[in-house]
């Protein structure tokens, strides 16, 4: 049977709950051009999105991102609009670079509650495998534009390093559970971004 049911791809933030973020350029134009881009974009994610967001993991693929977030107050409709301030401040920029015009992104952004700490640790896994589910790169772990490398570094992050660790009972739990999925990339998870 059908599940008609449809998806909430646009649930209000409230603080503290868990949200897998993600959008997608529009038709199938790039949202990144070259590392340069990657860098700005969290550059520019950090400036409107810092005080008002925890990250806890994310990756930045040619076409698309995914983030694992969480609100540090409940004002929704002001966390809507620093993402939408962030989205056109790097479509300028971009499209100024490409000398192109229009909407990059796809106009509203997909969110998705995590509803409970089994499903919180697969979508940082998810996020993580994404380079190899599009067939990237053989080894996701080394990709450079996702947080797998800051999360087991020591380096200084505004990642949410510690909270993410402990949820795989330490560094050790975290690159084991990564490795010992490498190859089971969750095909329910990929339906769930179209």
């Amino acid at each position: 049977m059908i599940n008609s049911k449809r998806t909430d791809y646009h649930p209000k933030f409230f603080k503290n709950n868990f949200y897998h973020i993600y959008n997608r350029a529009v038709g199938k134009d790039k949202l990144f051009f070259n590392d340069g881009n990657y860098r700005y974009f969290l550059k520019k994610y950090s400036f409107y999105l810092s005080d008002k967001i925890k990250t806890y993991s994310f990756c930045l693929l040619p076409n698309h991102f995914h983030l694992l977030i969480s609100p540090e107050t409940n004002e929704s409709e002001v966390i809507t609009e620093q993402f939408r301030k962030l989205f056109i401040s790097y479509s300028m920029a971009v499209n100024k670079q490409q000398n192109r015009k229009g909407n990059l992104f796809q106009s509203n952004f997909k969110r998705k509650v995590i509803t409970d700490n089994s499903y919180l640790i697969q979508v940082v896994y998810y996020i993580h495998a994404n380079p190899l589910h599009h067939k990237m790169i053989n080894d996701f772990t080394k990709y450079k534009f996702s947080s797998y490398k800051k999360i087991i570094g020591t380096g200084k992050t505004r990642l949410q390093r510690k909270e993410v660790l402990d949820w795989f009972s330490g560094i050790n739990g975290f690159i084991e559970y990564h490795q010992e999925r490498r190859d089971n990339v969750f095909a329910d998870f990929y339906v769930m971004e179209e």
